[in-house]
């Protein structure tokens, strides 16, 4: 057992997963809107939270349509499970966060035998009307960037036994990744963190991130 644990923070999309769920809802869904909106999101016309409910008003599907879609696309990232079993034999912990749905977390991880993980991420209503979703309650005055405060979930948990590591990948892993002692990231947020000089660990997969997190000298 590890003498000073992790306390280890993990996005879902693109992280834990190959693909985004989300991006993979929209595309197959309401493909006519996606350019559009990452446009728009890129450009800062519009905020995370409000492109996610436009994207999704367009959505028309039932919840068993959605998440077979998502279970035959989204794929697990390497590694993951391996590095949950290190996790339990070690000690440490994990929480994952995610500013995406539960029910689509949920069936994903439960396909890879994973369902016992802790998971903070807001949820959706799917039918063939539209969609509507829902985001943790939060105080935080910039949660129309995020939809989840990942930071305010972590800062929940504290104090910490050892390190605080987050993994992450995208925009709204941004501020919680900046409170970490030890990152990891990959895609978009790897370019931000590179471009504001703080130090992370590029991934690709969670056999890489298990190599540097065992490495006593870490």
């Amino acid at each position: 057992m590890a003498a000073n644990p992790y306390f280890i923070v993990c996005d879902f999309d693109g992280t834990i997963t190959l693909n985004d769920t989300l991006g993979l809802v929209v595309l197959h869904y309401a493909p006519q809107i996606w350019d559009s909106m990452e446009e728009k999101l890129q450009s800062g016309d519009m905020s995370l939270m409000e492109v996610m409910y436009e994207e999704f008003r367009h959505i028309r599907a039932t919840e068993e349509e959605v998440v077979e879609l998502v279970l035959a696309e989204a794929g697990l990232r390497p590694g993951f499970p391996e590095f949950v079993g290190w996790v339990e034999e070690q000690g440490h912990e994990l929480i994952v966060v995610s500013a995406g749905f539960r029910v689509l977390i949920d069936p994903v991880l439960a396909a890879a035998g994973l369902h016992r993980l802790h998971v903070h991420a807001g949820d959706a209503l799917f039918s063939p009307n539209g969609t509507a979703l829902s985001f943790p309650p939060s105080s935080a005055d910039c949660i129309g960037s995020c939809g989840h405060c990942k930071t305010e979930t972590i800062e929940a948990h504290a104090p910490f036994a050892g390190p605080l590591v987050y993994i992450g990948d995208g925009y709204s892993d941004r501020c919680a990744a900046e409170e970490a002692d030890v990152i990891f990231a990959r895609a978009d947020l790897a370019v931000y963190l590179r471009s504001r000089d703080v130090p992370f660990h590029p991934f690709e997969d969670f056999f890489e991130v298990l190599a540097v997190l065992d490495d006593p000298q870490v």
